[in-house]
């Protein structure tokens, strides 16, 4: 699709829409049904287009992704990759950050990926298998033009006393861009769960090129006044093109089944909270609209294993 055929509404950047990291118990986003009814509402709400950020080690189960779309005429970009340590399998320990990315160009031609991720750490200092599979994904981006977002483990005001280091969201960015990505292709995310009022770290990565995800809204790590107020200090800053906002849908209870604010929740939820903050309609437009288009805008490119 045309960057320019999704102008007419927000569009989320890193949701859930099919999930099952346990593998052996049934998990909600297996009633499809439901998932396209969801996907039906976000879609009155005047979301226009949503990244499902889960892949295979994930239970992402893209026959799921296609029915959604078809049947909700929502459309979904389907993601790829590895999540973090646990999740991997065995190829990952065995294999070089070449061998890895040589899979994964493989895999986004055959399934047609747009984006890659969600990328992750599960602890303050990444595996070396961790590392791996970043060093690859950023070979992958050099290599197909793919956007990465990734997965940051911090725990608001606990982060560090759990063994989080403040600065990891850039530690991420300095393995991706020194394996060969490019900044202004890449996606840090859960940013917002950092306790970071003046939005120290969101500005750094801003700084060098990279968008920051506030894609946790509604997850109550920190506070959503506060991800609007650490997003308003980004403005501030002269960085509102850098600000990517979604929710990680991923819990029963936010489901609109359930009462919750449903897949559209980091519209419905922190839009209000932003215009309360003084974001102008123009500025939330940049953030919901024209930042997620140009994050997830590529040409692809002929990779050199198709030569």
């Amino acid at each position: 699709m045309s960057p320019a055929a999704l102008d007419s509404g927000p569009i989320l950047f890193h949701e859930h829409l099919s999930l099952n990291l346990r593998g052996l118990e049934e998990h909600f986003t297996d009633d499809v049904a439901l998932m396209i009814e969801e996907v039906k509402a976000a879609g009155s709400e005047g979301i226009s287009c949503i990244v499902d950020a889960g892949h295979a080690d994930m239970g992402r189960r893209m026959a799921a992704l296609q029915r959604i779309a078809t049947e909700s005429r929502m459309p979904i970009v389907a993601s790829g990759g590895y999540y973090l340590q646990r999740t991997y399998p065995p190829e990952i320990a065995a294999g070089t950050a070449d061998d890895i990315a040589d899979l994964l160009v493989r895999e986004a031609k055959v399934q047609r990926w747009g984006a890659l991720g969600e990328i992750g750490q599960q602890g303050g200092e990444m595996t070396a298998n961790e590392r791996k599979v970043f060093q690859a994904v950023a070979k992958v981006q050099a290599r197909t033009g793919l956007p990465i977002l990734t997965h940051n483990a911090y725990l608001g005001a606990r982060s560090m006393s759990n063994g989080v280091p403040r600065d990891a969201a850039i530690r991420q960015l300095d393995v991706l861009e020194s394996a060969g990505a490019k900044p202004e292709h890449v996606a840090i995310g859960h940013v917002c769960c950092l306790d970071d009022p003046k939005a120290e770290i969101p500005i750094e990565l801003a700084r060098r090129g990279a968008f920051v995800g506030f894609d946790r809204v509604t997850i109550p790590i920190v506070p959503d006044d506060q991800k609007a107020a650490t997003i308003m200090a980004m403005v501030k800053s002269g960085y509102p093109d850098k600000v990517l906002i979604s929710s990680d849908f991923y819990s029963q209870r936010s489901l609109r089944r359930n009462g919750g604010a449903g897949v559209g929740q980091a519209v419905t939820v922190l839009k209000p909270m932003l215009l309360k903050a003084g974001m102008s309609e123009e500025m939330l437009h940049t953030s919901l609209v024209d930042n997620p288009r140009r994050f997830l805008a590529f040409v692809p490119k002929k990779a050199a294993s198709e030569d």
